[in-house]
């Protein structure tokens, strides 16, 4: 299956128009081909008839679709969006409007399909958002980049909005309120937290575990150490999470945290005997009852032997010890207990391949393999 990188340009000047176009968008997203870039919204006075300002903005997308089955969804969509077509050729206010910039470097000339758009190269509304995702990008009839072309054009008056629009892969995310990032030791689930944190506009909940005064000691002598580690953690954590639902109100966004509180029973279940076991277990569910539940878990899978590289690059003296066979039990006692609580939403995440703490472009990977997971997994989710 051939994918292709295609450029389209968006406005709306009727409606609530951030709305509008956040709705294509998401349409788009599920109907034509995966949404890689979203400009920022630029504001713009109505031309060649009389309206309300345009709001408007590019993006870049990869689909399978050729250029005629692709102009055919994109008229769906819009008539889906409440787009009607006057019988009249000239200019008029639109709830959307959705072209064909670039589809990589094709020249096509139909009666119904223009590609390069005949008018990109004059339109500022149009070479602003676009440099913003394809400064070097190539117009292939121009023979220059639409940098160049955004700056020989003579008019460039235009308004740059506060108001941002979002990856429809986010937006799926943004349906869970309370998200929790799990995984084996290693995994990343700090780093990837932080990044959906800030991407979603939720508060971020991170283990203090550097604050256990016995994890260093535990690492060196388990069996002495186990239990009291455990209830260390156990007893910071809840005290975590109580002191964020005592500042939750109802307007918050909700939250994405690093670790769920059952990270408690799967760690202990590993390195507690059978009787201190019994113990915390009880504690465990006393001291849990109130706190809140998560939404949605996104488990994340990795090897073993690149956990350990991931443990000896972060440089921690008392994660020395860790060996893969201590990583393996944790990992099985995590599916074991996710396994048997059938009340989690969960789904797991293959991150061998990818390096989505230092690599953007890797970490946009992993975003399409959460969005596609949800997708299948959960399919009440809207678009």
């Amino acid at each position: 299956m051939n994918l292709n990188k295609v450029y389209l340009s968006l406005g709306s000047n009727l409606g609530d128009k951030i709305k509008n176009l956040q709705s294509a968008i998401n349409l788009i997203d599920t109907n034509i081909g995966d949404v890689l870039s979203i400009s920022n919204v630029y504001q713009t006075k109505s031309e060649g008839f009389k309206g309300d300002d345009f709001f408007n903005c590019c993006i870049c997308i990869v689909t399978n679709l050729s250029p005629n089955f692709l102009l055919d969804k994109i008229l769906e969509i819009e008539l889906i969006e409440g787009r009607i077509r006057s019988s009249s050729n000239g200019y008029e206010s639109r709830l959307i409007d959705i072209d064909i910039l670039l589809y990589e470097d094709r020249i096509i000339n139909e009666n119904n399909l223009s590609i390069p758009h005949p008018r990109m190269h004059l339109r500022n509304f149009v070479l602003y958002p676009l440099s913003e995702i394809a400064k070097s990008k190539i117009h292939p009839k121009c023979n220059d980049t639409i940098g160049n072309l955004l700056n020989k054009l003579e008019s460039t008056e235009i308004l740059k909005c506060d108001k941002e629009l979002m990856l429809p892969v986010l937006s799926k995310l943004q349906l869970f309120k309370n998200i929790v990032i799990e995984g084996n030791i290693g995994v990343g689930k700090t780093s990837l937290s932080k990044k959906l944190s800030n991407d979603l506009n939720k508060e971020l909940i991170i283990e203090g575990f550097m604050d256990n005064p016995f994890l260093e000691k535990y690492y060196n002598n388990p069996e002495r150490y186990a239990l009291n580690v455990e209830l260390t953690f156990l007893t910071d954590r809840c005290r975590q999470l109580n002191n964020f639902n005592n500042q939750m109100n109802f307007f918050s966004s909700g939250i994405i945290a690093d670790y769920d509180i059952f990270k408690s029973l799967v760690f202990a279940g590993v390195s507690l005997n059978e009787i201190d076991f019994n113990l915390f277990r009880n504690i465990f569910y006393f001291m849990t009852k109130d706190l809140f539940k998560s939404d949605l878990v996104i488990y994340l899978i990795q090897s073993s032997d690149q956990l350990l590289k991931n443990i000896s690059k972060r440089g921690r003296s008392f994660e020395k010890t860790i060996s893969r066979n201590y990583l393996d039990k944790i990992n099985t006692a995590y599916l074991k207990h996710i396994k048997t609580n059938s009340d989690l939403n969960v789904v797991y995440i293959d991150v061998s391949d990818l390096d989505f703490v230092e690599s953007d472009q890797d970490y946009m990977k992993l975003l399409f393999r959460i969005k596609n997971t949800l997708t299948k997994s959960f399919k009440e989710l809207p678009y």
